[in-house]
């Protein structure tokens, strides 16, 4: 119908153009043989008895006049707006049989090619109906339907639905337009389907990036406009641009409330659990916990996903929680690290090692950790235990331990850590107990202080010499060398033994 609109449209232009032709007594030029002689059809098809003309004054509340588009073109779509055209496009969108949604979009696409002539309150009040038929129609949408459709046309309906909503200028069309693409995300989180399920997320994911880089965007300019304020000496009105702004998108608390409403991180690791979606939602859950959002209960779901399940899926909800560490606050990263306290050690392996590797890091730098004497080192102990040869572990655990745990200490913000755990390397070395990891992990935290001492770092030189003075370390070094040189002795005299008496044999 939009076409035939546009072609209505250009013989009318044409008649107009012959009929002034006429009038200065020039001849009239053809616009196209056709399409001038279609013209007259046209115009005897789309025009009006005087009755008709008459209800002009009522046509002009509807539509908004405009140079660019002729009468003819105005008066047509009148004629489909009076016998209820729009209104029976847009009710088709819910009713059943569901079309898909390349149909969907050909039944908005009449309203989309008018919307200019249309006038805002008009306008405005069909995106409500289309906004309250597209609800409709996504509640009512099949998990087989959703599957037969692909990203391009999903991501196709978002333009169009982007190009009607910004046209109406509705005060809260963006939070509509929100609204209706969490509502389809949510349907694809709740369909079976792998790839829809993750294009869901993704959606989700978007919305989320969209409204903190809108609330960052308000908060600067409330920042820009209170400095204003102070600069000119006069009193200053929280939220004055915000309240205006944050009409529009949905705001980081809509998007927790609906987060939690829908229950989005109980779809990811409840019963129908894939790692692609663990490994993709890191900043869903990173998003709540930054929002104080996270509490023991999301948490424990997260740590129960891993428990009794494959390899790949415990690898996936062990990175999500190495991530998220960074965002927890203390308490929830105290519980956190009591869960993977209760992984006996003769349960590890190189995924557990790389999550209590990735929580340690998180858990350290983040700002939530207190200072000074309160300040939690996590993973530290279990590191240091996990090197040491009585651990139930593979030697590669035990030196892949040994190699975290110096890494650490080589990082700036465990510094404190490295005098305490040279005393314990000492004493390691003293007792005569995993003597190689020991040695290993004493040069590297030595190697980690500079040659010339800075401002509240000592140099490896000044370590070395506290060492020797309060650990005596020569002493240390010295015995475990006449131990390893009576080992070796013994070890040499009983090969000697043996392949003699293989020889004599």
């Amino acid at each position: 119908y939009a076409s035939r609109l546009a072609r209505s449209d250009a013989s009318a232009r044409a008649s107009a153009a012959s009929a002034a032709a006429r009038e200065e007594g020039a001849p009239a030029e053809a616009e196209g043989g056709e399409e001038g002689e279609s013209s007259g059809d046209s115009g005897s098809e789309g025009s009006f008895s005087n009755d008709e003309r008459a209800d002009e004054d009522r046509a002009c509340d509807w539509f908004s006049p405009s140079e660019d588009v002729s009468e003819q073109y105005i008066r047509n779509v009148e004629l489909f707006h009076s016998l209820n055209g729009f209104d029976t496009l847009i009710a088709r969108i819910a009713l059943p049989p569901l079309l898909n949604l390349t149909a969907v979009q050909m039944l908005l696409r009449p309203l989309i090619r008018v919307k200019e002539v249309l006038k805002k309150a008009v306008l405005q009040a069909y995106v409500r109906r289309v906004e309250q038929a597209l609800t409709a129609y996504v509640q009512a949408l099949s998990d087989e339907s959703l599957k037969a459709e692909d990203r391009k046309t999903i991501a196709d309906l978002h333009k169009s639905l982007d190009a009607l909503f910004d046209h109406a200028r509705l005060p809260d069309g963006a939070l509509l337009l929100d609204r209706l693409r969490l509502a389809l995300a949510l349907k694809c989180l709740r369909t079976p389907n792998l790839e829809k399920r993750l294009q869901g997320l993704s959606e989700v994911k978007d919305m989320i990036q969209l409204s903190l880089r809108k609330q960052e965007y308000l908060d600067s300019v409330e920042r820009i406009e209170r400095a204003n304020a102070e600069r000119e000496r006069r009193p200053h009105r929280s939220g004055g641009t915000g309240v205006l702004l944050q009409m529009g998108h949905s705001s980081p608390e809509l998007l927790v409330e609906w987060i939690e409403r829908e229950g989005v991180v109980e779809l990811i690791f409840g019963e129908a659990l894939h790692e692609e979606l663990v490994r993709r939602c890191v900043e869903v859950l990173g998003f709540l916990a930054q929002r104080g959002h996270m509490d023991s209960r999301l948490l424990g779901l997260v740590w129960r996903a891993s428990l009794d399940k494959h390899e790949t899926v415990k690898q996936a909800v062990y990175g999500a929680l190495a991530d998220l560490s960074a965002h927890l606050p203390l308490p929830l990263l105290d519980e956190l690290y009591a869960y993977i306290q209760s992984i006996p050690f003769a349960e590890y392996t190189a995924h557990t090692l790389t999550l209590l590797r990735g929580f340690a890091v998180g858990g350290i730098s983040s700002a939530h950790n207190p200072l000074k004497e309160e300040r939690r080192w996590y993973g530290l102990a279990e590191l240091w235990q996990l090197m040491a040869d009585a651990a139930p572990v593979s030697a590669e655990l035990r030196s892949a331990a040994a190699s975290v745990l110096a890494d650490l200490l080589a990082w700036p913000n465990c510094a404190p850590q490295r005098q305490p755990m040279l005393g314990q390397c000492i004493a390691q070395l003293s007792a005569g107990s995993s003597v190689v990891q020991t040695l290993r992990l004493l040069r590297a935290i030595l190697s980690s202080f500079p040659c010339k001492p800075r401002k509240k770092t000592d140099s490896a030189a000044a370590v070395l010499e506290w060492l020797v003075q309060h650990h005596n370390l020569l002493q240390v070094f010295f015995n475990e060398f006449l131990t390893y040189h009576r080992a070796a002795t013994g070890r040499l005299e009983a090969l000697t033994a043996e392949g003699s008496a293989a020889d004599a044999a």
